[in-house]
């Protein structure tokens, strides 16, 4: 069963347990929403698939599962703080694809064409969009959210691994699966990083350390030496536009160029 079809599955039982939450398809594939809050059915799908569930098994484990979610939103877990000091730990900066209508009310900032970097605020299952009246009832700035998610992110990938291909051609790839892989690109230190592992004794010196990564989907991001040859950079993209159209949580089928302060579209 594709992600679609389970996802279809799963909204039929929740509309039967659940008829009052209003339940529905979110725009992006694999998740669902419910109010503000986002669903994504990945891991429930990976668990069926291991557990080769019965009908009734799933049904079960799809109604304990949101029954337990939902309960975790009505008390501690709320989706949007009602204060800073609740709200400051959790928010993190996203990149989300631009055609998403919930970021039409979201504080957003430019990333690309197809895609736009926001500040969301975390949860076990999920996250939600910050707007800005959620800024003026924190008494905090846009710009301060901004920096605060960014802090947390980074915090948050320290440890982080780095999966390193050593090739040729080498390529690193981050896959931690916690939902913010795609977005660790907006931080300055974690671009750094990858630009010192793909350095080469080989590289120009007169060339600007940079590197190319593409964004593909949400839990996933990839990224190379901007100093390979031509075919094999051509190459490597034609790759991640692939992955983009086939995966869950999809975001660009673009490339970029990074530096430790920049990031530039690369357009084919």
């Amino acid at each position: 069963m594709d992600l679609e079809s389970f996802s279809q599955r799963v909204l039929e039982i929740l509309k039967r347990h659940f008829p009052t939450e209003g339940f529905r398809a979110g725009e992006e594939l694999g998740v669902l929403t419910c109010g503000e809050l986002q669903f994504g059915l990945s891991n429930l799908l990976a668990q069926h698939q291991q557990a080769g569930f019965t009908d009734e098994e799933l049904d079960e484990t799809v109604r304990v599962t949101f029954e337990r979610m939902l309960e975790m939103v009505r008390t501690a877990d709320k989706v949007l703080p009602e204060t800073w000091e609740e709200a400051r730990p959790r928010l993190r900066v996203q990149l989300c694809r631009s055609d998403i209508e919930a970021l039409r009310k979201a504080i957003t900032f430019p990333f690309a064409s197809d895609v736009t970097s926001c500040v969301v605020v975390d949860s076990p299952h999920g996250y939600a969009y910050i707007r800005p009246e959620d800024a003026e009832r924190w008494g905090q700035s846009v710009v301060d959210l901004i920096e605060v998610a960014k802090e947390n992110l980074l915090a948050d990938s320290l440890d982080c691994p780095m999966g390193v291909v050593e090739g040729p051609p080498k390529f690193i790839a981050i896959q931690s699966g916690d939902g913010y892989d795609a977005a660790r690109v907006l931080l300055p230190q974690i671009r750094e990083r990858l630009i010192q592992e793909l350095s080469d004794e080989s590289d120009d010196p007169d060339v600007e350390p940079a590197a190319i990564v593409g964004v593909p989907n949400r839990d996933f991001l990839i990224a190379w030496s901007a100093q390979l040859p031509a075919d094999l950079r051509e190459q490597l993209a034609r790759t991640v536009a692939e992955d983009s159209r086939r995966q869950s949580h999809p975001l660009s089928e673009q490339t970029f160029r990074i530096t430790a302060e920049s990031i530039w579209p690369i357009h084919r």
